[in-house]
């Protein structure tokens, strides 16, 4: 299937994490769950610079993303797409950060005001890492059966 059937549509719009999928220098799978954005055809994500993910990526570009077909109301199955990510250093534009920010935090302010006290935890977790964003452009999408 396409990436853009309906289908897939509906899981890129509904899963809250993607699994990304790369291989290490040696041939290895290495699987790193990552919350995500959807947008313009192309899948945005971001982590640090020095993980897994990310330097995976950058030296190999081929990636297979996973996403979680319980979000999508499918329980039975996954949506796997492959696809070429690109690496760049920083943070994605403002549009895919409100984005990032309207899907994560927007529903949750309830549970973020909770949890205030994180909030300096958090932002001095974030600021020892080089950030980089994963911009992943799918070339086609398949449906999974769910392993048991």
């Amino acid at each position: 299937m396409r990436p853009d059937d309906p289908i897939a549509i509906a899981y890129l719009e509904r899963s809250m994490v993607a699994r990304i999928a790369t291989r290490s220098p040696k041939g290895w799978p290495a699987l790193t769950p990552l919350w995500f954005v959807w947008s313009g055809g192309r899948l945005y994500t971001t982590t640090g610079r020095d993980t897994l993910a990310a330097r995976n990526a950058a030296r190999d570009p081929n990636v297979d993303v996973l996403l979680d077909a319980e979000a999508a109301g499918r329980a039975a199955h996954l949506l796997r797409l492959r696809g070429c990510a690109t690496v760049r250093p920083g943070l994605p534009g403002w549009a895919i950060l409100a984005r990032i920010a309207l899907k994560y935090y927007g529903g949750g302010w309830r549970s973020e005001l909770a949890h205030a006290r994180l909030w300096d935890l958090r932002r001095r977790y974030y600021a020892q890492a080089h950030g980089v964003t994963i911009e992943i452009v799918p070339d086609d999408a398949e449906l999974l059966a769910r392993p048991d």
